[in-house]
């Protein structure tokens, strides 16, 4: 199982808290309003792209597998689609260190459903490689118990964004 070029773009890389960008404060207004923005007002389309890289496969928000996006409603074309909230690798905050700070602010941790955990995620990108998995099996972004062979869809490798 190959991770997505999106698992690439939202799981690594530097950055500092101060990096957040205006697709980043989509994300923050999605996660506290629980209402992802419509297709329309993201002004996402589907087009061929010349430009292959700007396309939803190779954006931090993108979740490859369920078509779905972190912060524009409804299913989404990874391969045509795009929206003015694109963001690729090393654009702003990672999606996770985005949800961190959600939690901070907040004090509450996401819903499981909110996570989309998955059962295995793919080699390299599994809870036990992510920064925020703790080893009682708990995480300190999304409510509940997590195997070490789990994934979710704000996974940030040890070692990338943020400082905890």
């Amino acid at each position: 199982m190959e991770p997505e070029e999106s698992a690439l773009a939202k799981s690594t890389g530097s950055q500092e808290e101060n990096d957040i960008s205006m697709q980043d404060t989509a994300l923050f207004r999605v996660l506290s309003s629980k209402r992802k923005i419509s297709k329309s007002e993201a002004n996402y389309t589907e087009v061929e792209v010349e430009n292959v890289n700007k396309r939803c496969s190779n954006c931090k928000f993108n979740l490859g597998d369920e078509k779905s996006c972190h912060v524009v409603e409804g299913e989404i074309n990874n391969e045509h689609g795009i929206s003015k909230f694109f963001s690729p690798e090393g654009d702003g905050m990672l999606p996770g260190d985005i949800v961190w700070d959600f939690i901070k602010k907040t004090g509450t941790k996401l819903d499981y459903d909110v996570g989309y955990v998955i059962d295995e995620g793919a080699e390299g990108f599994q809870c036990k490689n992510c920064k925020y998995y703790l080893y009682s099996h708990n995480c300190l972004l999304i409510k509940g118990k997590f195997r070490p062979k789990m994934s979710c869809g704000f996974i940030v490798k040890t070692g990338n964004g943020t400082d905890l």
